[in-house]
């Protein structure tokens, strides 16, 4: 009896869990995921939340948009992907308060108490640092 062996396709990139894993191993296609995801989120905010104020508008913000899943494990990644992302991040922020767009990326975080996109990536990653060092289950270590 011969055996009919099917072919193995291999696939570029899969979603598991929310989060793309490529076959040359980058973070590319998740920071991307995130962009899109992060240019939505805000044109929401945007579109139906124009006519309230400024703090309103900023727990929104915080809530909905800077809510970066796994950003933490982002580390294999072409520098243009990362500076989209931080891009976007400025240009959103410019659009929800109302700034120019040339105005100060660095004035407008500092007058509205908002942490810049690579401050809130730190934030992400010591927090993932912080809860594997005091994990008490010692299967896991």
């Amino acid at each position: 009896m011969r055996q009919i062996y099917e072919r193995k396709q291999n696939v570029k990139e899969a979603k598991y869990l929310g989060v793309y894993i490529c076959n040359d191993l980058k973070d590319d296609g998740d920071i991307l995921r995130h962009l899109h995801n992060f240019y939505a989120r805000s044109n929401s905010i945007i579109r139906k939340c124009h006519h309230c104020s400024m703090g309103v508008k900023l727990r929104l913000f915080h809530a909905y948009c800077c809510t970066t899943y796994c950003c933490q494990l982002w580390v294999n990644f072409n520098k243009g992907s990362y500076l989209k992302a931080k891009v976007a991040y400025n240009n959103m922020h410019r659009r929800i308060w109302g700034y120019n767009r040339r105005d100060s990326a660095s004035s407008m975080f500092a007058n509205n108490a908002i942490d810049t996109f690579d401050a809130l990536l730190r934030k992400n990653i010591y927090g993932l640092k912080k809860r594997i060092f005091n994990i008490n289950n010692v299967q896991l270590l």
